[in-house]
């Protein structure tokens, strides 16, 4: 099987685990491998409603959506799990367990949480155990399910055997106490529930076998003595610059880069030209490769931070360039054995998430930054070159680097010619974390048909028992009791119907939660086998509910709906009453249709076919829920 086939088989299962079960995945792999591509590849073809995040600004422009901290609105800080008195908090930490109770969010992010089917968090590697146990308790407590993350599915992309998590020592001295490590894997909710590993294999960006030989070694820590005398043979210290452009030094520290860059500038002679980035709308906390003022001479090295989008493809994210001439606004770029470029500015733009009046996911642009998409690059950082790919680059490894940064720093280049090492590397400085070899396991692909199929049932089986989901109902019961004629009304009997009827929805969801997982245990044991078993199960449920519904909401409704106002603010009370009334009626048709799903018995080769059949809003089949609610509606009254 060619490597392009081995990809794209690999590709189109983790489509399929991603639209047609609720699986929850770590998509790695080495850099280039296609991470990127397939995420692209799910944003335009998957149907389910979902959402891009990431850890930091720059990762999140990169994958076209909006930072962790912005979509969760989250405070700045540390968070620590678990119940911990306020005295007991370090400084600069908050209780996840008291932010969560504390939560306040409009209609409209309320509505996106509940809307949300599938959250891909990227460059997963930077994110911490603490955040992902607070996006866990958010999404359980905002959607009223105790599943993980509140039954969302997540596809969380990275490679951990890149840039870690940013952890400051005082912050890890207390965290410490709750989780062995800041990776996200060590958050207390992925140990209790873990998420399927898939490794991309196929490498795009180096093409050598001794090099990616090598590189692989040492992601495993299994880099030998021929491999190391290999690398090494790249030690050029009295390497001189021979070529019009110069390889790039890759640094550890953001102000040696920028020192470097500085000092080369000012060595040129001529005028310093200067170019302002123009910000319109909002960008909130959105980090750019850009820079909003951008300083060039001309004969200065640069690198494109973007992606040409034209037809003629004339650079890529990383490509080195000179500036040749810089007159007026026209700055023309030179390449080695290359027709110039006349640079153009480009544009990145900021999004947020919202719901639309269908109650799908749209993705709205808030802000645009448009700059010339290049930047010095004498230097750069490895936090800054991640998701690039240069020709040829200088790596000096004896300084500052800490363990895993050297392998991040090497697989920046294409070829083992295109690297020179300003410094030998001895074993020390290429030892990668224990704690991430030790979590790696990642599936082999063989196995993932059986895993698939699987995972269908149990996706078949949590879109049935969605149907038996009241937190429509608790949601409705809180746009009531918010509503400004509800909340300045002073009729102390309509205040004892809330706090009733709040306690009997709390009961329902809490038992709904019970009887889905006994079904899902149920299932658990044999599968679709005893399919006639859940169908048992799922219709003594449906009577059960309806009635339980009929007594405590209903029946409580109608005896204020039918009592004759006595003023305006009554009578815009009981329309509220019947609203929502229709809420609770909608769900007992949803309830009814839903029990019918698993009558007739399902094939394993007919398990996508049911998905796709029945995955679809419940508003797109009006003939069986209006039905069913008029049956509804005939007990009723």
């Amino acid at each position: 099987m060619s490597n392009a086939a081995s990809s794209n088989s690999i590709f189109d299962k983790i489509l399929s685990f991603i639209d047609y079960t609720n699986q929850s995945i770590f998509l790695t792999g080495k850099a280039g491998t296609g991470k990127t591509t397939l995420l692209k590849k799910i944003k335009e073809t998957s149907t389910k409603k979902m959402a891009v995040i990431a850890p930091t600004g720059v990762a999140a422009m990169n994958a076209k959506g909006t930072t962790i901290n912005s979509f969760f609105q989250l405070p700045p800080g540390s968070f620590f799990p678990g119940d911990i008195s306020f005295e007991n908090l370090q400084s600069g930490f908050i209780s996840i367990q008291s932010m969560v109770s504390d939560l306040s969010y409009t209609r409209e992010k309320l509505s996106l949480f509940n809307e949300l089917e599938l959250l891909i968090i990227d460059e997963v590697s930077m994110v911490r155990c603490d955040l992902l146990d607070v996006i866990d308790a958010i999404l359980r407590s905002v959607r009223k399910n105790n599943a993980p993350f509140g039954g969302v599915q997540l596809l969380l992309i990275g490679d951990l055997y890149q840039l870690p998590p940013v952890t400051k020592r005082e912050d890890w001295s207390f965290l410490n106490r709750a989780y062995p490590s800041p990776y996200f894997f060590d958050a207390l909710v992925i140990r209790r529930y873990p998420v399927l590993q898939i490794e991309l294999t196929t490498v795009f960006r180096q093409t050598e076998p001794e090099f990616i030989k090598i590189l692989n070694d040492i992601r495993n820590n299994q880099i030998n003595e021929t491999g190391l005398e290999l690398l090494n043979k790249r030690y050029l210290p009295e390497f001189n610059v021979a070529n019009e452009v110069s390889p790039i030094i890759i640094t550890s520290h953001n102000a040696e880069a920028n020192a470097i860059n500085k000092e080369k500038l000012d060595e040129l002679t001529g005028e310093e030209y200067t170019f302002e980035g123009e910000i319109s709308g909002e960008f909130r906390d959105l980090g750019l490769q850009a820079e909003q003022t951008l300083k060039l001479k001309e004969g200065a090295q640069i690198m494109f931070i973007k992606n040409d989008t034209g037809e003629n493809r004339k650079f890529y994210n990383g490509k080195i360039g000179k500036v040749k001439s810089i007159k007026d606004d026209d700055i023309y770029i030179s390449f080695p054995n290359e027709d110039d470029l006349l640079l153009e500015k480009t544009s990145w733009q900021s999004f947020e998430y919202k719901t639309d009046n269908e109650e799908a996911i749209v993705q709205q642009q808030v802000g645009e930054f448009s700059q010339y998409p290049i930047k010095l690059a004498w230097a750069v950082t490895i936090h800054k070159s991640q998701g690039l790919t240069f020709d040829s680059a200088i790596i000096d490894a004896g300084k500052s680097f800490v363990a895993g940064q050297v392998y991040v720093a090497l697989s920046r280049v294409r070829t083992l010619n295109g690297l020179i090492l300003k410094s030998k590397i001895s074993t020390d400085s290429l030892r990668s974390n224990t704690e991430v070899i030790n979590y790696m396991k990642p599936v082999k692909e063989e196995e993932l048909d059986s895993i698939l199929i699987k995972e269908q049932e149990s996706f078949i089986l949590q879109l049935v028992l969605n149907h038996f989901s009241f937190s429509r109902i608790y949601t409705g019961l809180e746009v009531m009791a918010s509503h400004p004629e509800v909340v300045k009304s002073i009729l102390p009997e309509f205040k004892s119907l809330l706090g009733q009827l709040n306690k009997s929805v709390n009961d329902l969801i809490g038992l709904s939660d019970r009887f889905q997982s006994q079904v899902k245990q149920l299932h658990q044991q044999n599968g679709f086998k005893d399919q006639q078993a859940l169908q048992a199960r799922i219709e003594s449920a449906l009577t059960y509910f309806s009635k339980e519904l009929n007594l405590q909401l209903i029946n409580q409704l109608n005896k204020n709906i039918r009592v004759k106002p006595k003023n305006k603010i009554q009578q815009q009370l009981q329309h509220l009453m019947q609203r929502y009334r229709a809420v609770i009626e909608n769900r007992m048709a949803l309830m009814q249709y839903g029990a019918g799903l698993l009558r007739e018995p399902i094939a394993a080769a007919d398990y996508i076919s049911w998905i796709n059949k029945y995955k679809a809003p419940k508003s797109s089949k009006p003939n069986a829920v209006a039905n069913d609610q008029q049956a509804v509606n005939l007990q009723l009254f």
